[in-house]
């Protein structure tokens, strides 16, 4: 009876599994027979409206700020060293000295050095070119007598010259052979003797500029060494480069004090500005090509999270390196001032991690486009304007970029459409032939079907896609 009952239960499954099968086949049935009508709809639900569809974007000037991330630690107190002038002199005696811990401003003196030799031989120098200034004065008036004396000769010279041809002794029945000889004779030696004396007026002329060019390069060389030791005498006074407190510089762990003696281009004391904080920052070495002294910096620090510090590069280290033994990374080491510490100094210590923003070139009013809608056409650099239907180049000028962007700024204009790849390379979009099976295969799931983005994936401007 049970088992009657077994069998009795099992046959509406099995009429219900016959019935699903009838129904599957029939919609396959269906399917197959209006399988190019159907392809044909769905490729017109998602494909472009274009034959060949280009990614484009619209032109919108905006501000842009290229910057280059980097991390860093405090290294406390910014200070500025002073230190002994070069000077010809040699070593140098500390005559007078700020005390320490005192404040100073901008411009107060804070270091005296002897200035004993330096005044001496100022006076040697001075009293040589006034030397030389007397000798050149005396030469000059030598050299204006000896040029009217010549003069003189020469006039002289040349009158004898004339009076001897005009009485000259020619006629033989009135003189005699002697007589006319001699005569022949006189008017001879009177024109070697002005031909002479103008020879040696030439001598004179020159010799007369050389003394003048040699007196003149001593007096020179004289001005030069006064201007030098007048100059060495100002620099003997230092004055403070900055305002903030005085700190003598420890040499051999000894303070400087009155009468040692010093080298010059030696640190002598350090003004501390109790107003700003020092920082290093390390910046990997393929972004660092662009970094100078002068460029802003926006710092966060890990401890001050909500507020954000503002400096500059101080220096820049000439070679990159790396921070730890055997590491492949190799940074650029900057110095940089935080000058807006202020009230948050007393938050802050030595040996504080932070990560800081290098600004290495504000734009403004510039268009702001991805690396891959420039192209370069020989030496100049296109991209592709969209002109009706179709795209034409266009040469543009760029300014500096960033990992997949670059800045334009001239050759376009805002409100034009630019195509965001090389307008010329295939991009057809197509649907695959679902009558040929729907096995997935390939890297974009169905076999036939091409890559739907272009090379680079979407391409963002600031502010989001255009």
């Amino acid at each position: 009876m049970n088992n009657f009952g077994e069998r009795g239960s099992k046959k509406p499954s099995v009429v219900r599994r016959i019935v699903v099968g009838i129904v599957l086949v029939a919609a396959a049935g269906v399917l197959f027979h209006f399988r190019d009508n159907l392809s044909n709809r769905i490729s017109k639900v998602f494909a472009s409206t274009e034959k060949d569809p280009i990614p484009r974007t619209k032109l919108e000037k905006q501000n842009f700020s290229l910057t280059v991330t980097a991390n860093g630690e405090i290294v406390g107190l910014e200070a500025v060293a002073v230190n002994a002038p070069n000077t010809s002199s040699g070593m140098l005696t500390i005559a007078w000295l700020k005390e320490e811990g005192r404040f100073v401003n901008s411009g107060d003196p804070v270091v005296r050095f002897d200035n004993t030799d330096a005044l001496l031989r100022l006076e040697q120098r001075q009293n040589t070119l006034e030397s030389n200034r007397e000798n050149t004065k005396l030469e000059t008036y030598n050299q204006t007598t000896d040029e009217k004396t010549q003069a003189l000769d020469q006039k002289s010279a040349e009158e004898d010259y004339q009076y001897a041809l005009k009485v000259m002794k020619q006629d033989e029945t009135i003189f005699s052979k002697w007589d006319i000889i001699e005569a022949q004779s006189d008017i001879h030696f009177q024109k070697e003797n002005l031909e002479f004396l103008k020879s040696r007026g030439k001598t004179q002329k020159r010799n007369a500029r050389s003394k003048q060019q040699i007196l003149t390069i001593d007096r020179n060389k004289a001005q030069n060494e006064v201007d030098m030791y007048k100059r060495t005498l100002e620099s003997l006074e230092i004055t403070a480069p900055v305002g903030g407190m005085v700190l003598y510089y420890k040499d051999r762990r000894e303070d400087p004090k009155v009468g040692d003696n010093t080298f010059p281009g030696r640190t002598i004391i350090e003004i501390v500005n109790l107003d700003a904080l020092q920082a290093k920052i390390y910046v990997l070495e393929r972004d660092g090509g662009n970094l100078a002294k002068g460029q802003p910096v926006n710092i966060k620090l890990d401890a001050i999270p909500d507020k954000v510090f503002h400096g500059e590069i101080r220096s820049v280290s000439s070679v990159a390196a790396a921070l730890e033994r055997n590491s492949p990374l190799r940074y650029f080491t900057c110095e940089v001032s935080i000058s807006d510490a202020g009230r948050d100094l007393k938050r802050i210590r030595p040996g504080m991690s932070l990560r800081a923003d290098v600004v290495l070139h504000n734009y403004e009013d510039c268009f702001v486009v991805p690396s891959g809608a420039l192209a370069e056409r020989g030496d100049e650099t296109v991209v592709y304007v969209k002109n009706g239907e179709d795209f034409d180049p266009r040469v543009v000028k760029t300014g500096m970029s960033s990992h997949g962007e670059v800045v334009i700024l001239e050759g376009v204009k805002e409100g034009e459409i630019i195509a965001l790849v090389d307008p010329n390379g295939s991009r057809k979009l197509t649907l695959p032939d679902f009558s040929k099976g729907t096995q997935m295969g390939g890297p974009g799931g169905m076999p036939g079907m091409p890559p739907m983005m272009p090379p680079g994936g979407m391409m963002m401007m600031r502010g989001g896609p255009r």
